[in-house]
């Protein structure tokens, strides 16, 4: 089974089955927990020294938001996602950032206007490095800069939740030269839409670069699959 919790986690403040869904769902996303794979009720609350009911609510969450089923006779399993999966992920994910984007060029501040040029300008000088673990961390600020100045809290998690379905893959859509340039580019481009607070060119602009990142994102499922 592996190591899947960190312990201490469990001296948190927080309501236990909040711990375990935390957790759980960190390792399957991380791959940690394998597609296909079951999730025992009892092995894990003995693991933790606690009752099976706070592990069973955590996996009646996670059924919920698509992570594991039950299949009668097999028990709860962590499932995988297919091409359709990813495709739909993608179509929900555009619909929702275009909502996002809008929000933002309706009520970003002076503020933090001169943050996201900021990350633009860290991008690009981590794109002149080649540095690519960098320009990755620094587009995902840039992608929660944008959720936050949103200040739509319900909208940044459900998107949030999206992008974390897919980060098993994220990192490979990055992994090409021609990628990196091109997503450079459009986070600007989409910032300056943003500034002449034009929502028009902000949404299509998000929508240019959200079928980018799916196309450059299959193509990087595919070789995982390979």
């Amino acid at each position: 089974m592996g190591r899947v919790f960190e312990y201490t986690d469990l001296k948190n403040i927080k309501p236990i089955r909040d711990i375990v869904y935390e957790q759980l769902r960190k390792a399957i996303l991380e791959g940690t927990i394998k597609p296909g794979e079951r999730i025992v009720e009892n092995e894990y609350a003995d693991m933790l020294n606690i009752s099976r009911t706070p592990v069973r609510e955590a996996l009646r969450k996670l059924e919920i938001e698509g992570f594991v089923e039950y299949i009668p006779r097999k028990g709860v399993i962590v499932k995988g996602f297919s091409l359709k999966d990813i495709i739909e992920i993608f179509e929900i994910r555009k619909a929702l950032e275009c909502l996002a984007v809008k929000h933002v060029v309706e009520n970003i501040s002076d503020e933090e206007i001169e943050a996201l040029k900021e990350i633009i300008k860290k991008m690009e000088e981590a794109g002149k490095e080649d540095n690519y673990e960098r320009i990755v961390d620094i587009c995902q600020h840039f992608h929660q800069s944008i959720l936050d100045a949103s200040s739509m809290p319900r909208l940044q998690s459900m998107i949030s939740t999206l992008q974390e379905y897919l980060e098993r893959f994220k990192r490979v859509t990055l992994a090409k030269d021609t990628r990196r340039t091109s997503a450079i580019k459009e986070h600007k481009e989409i910032m300056q839409a943003i500034i002449e607070k034009d929502v028009s060119k902000a949404e299509e602009l998000t929508i240019k670069h959200i079928d980018a990142s799916r196309k450059a994102f299959l193509n990087g499922y595919q070789v995982n699959l390979e």
